[in-house]
């Protein structure tokens, strides 16, 4: 009997560590940052694709300053590599009209600017994403249903990114050929 409740007692208190564990290891995963997003899926780096100039190349950076991708434009098209390098896709340029294809080359997504003011980003059924419009120098961007997701601001060779609330989510500084 003595042994039963010895065992027992042993058995609780390695299912007491476990869960003491389990609950510090779920604080300092809840603390993480939001995980970068892959180059060409979010307001800024879709930002860069449709703004660059032949011979440029874009270091995008999240709010840390931490590198989250780059994006090199020769002639019309557009490569963007995460930070380990590896292609995450591309951006062609075709009149009016942006299209970016993922590592595959599926088309993800694409962006058509009207007025010269105003982009309409749609997914590859043809839904639309969000829009993208141009104001005194700085770029809204609002998601499907019209509320606004972020601002870009140019700022001399780059541009930042900040959300809704104003805080910023990121940025992305230019190099090579000047716009």
């Amino acid at each position: 009997m003595r042994m039963r409740e010895s065992l027992f007692r042993r058995m609780r208190a390695v299912a007491g560590c476990s869960v003491a564990l389990l609950l510090v290891v779920g604080s300092l995963m809840a603390g993480d940052a939001k995980p970068a997003e892959a180059p060409g899926t979010d307001d800024l780096s879709r930002y860069a694709v449709t703004k660059p100039a032949p011979g440029s190349r874009a270091t995008i950076r999240d709010a840390s300053g931490r590198t989250t991708g780059t994006a090199a434009t020769t002639g019309t098209r557009t490569t963007l590599r995460d930070s380990s390098g590896r292609t995450t896709g591309s951006a062609t340029v075709q009149g009016d009209r942006t299209v970016f294809r993922d590592a595959a080359g599926r088309t993800v997504w694409t962006a058509t600017t009207s007025d010269r003011q105003t982009t309409t980003y749609r997914d590859a059924s043809g839904r639309t994403l969000g829009t993208a419009s141009r104001t005194g120098g700085s770029t809204t961007f609002r998601d499907a249903s019209g509320r606004r997701s972020s601002t870009v601001q140019p700022t001399g060779s780059g541009a930042t990114v900040r959300d809704r609330s104003g805080r910023t989510t990121g940025t992305v500084r230019t190099t090579g050929a000047k716009r």
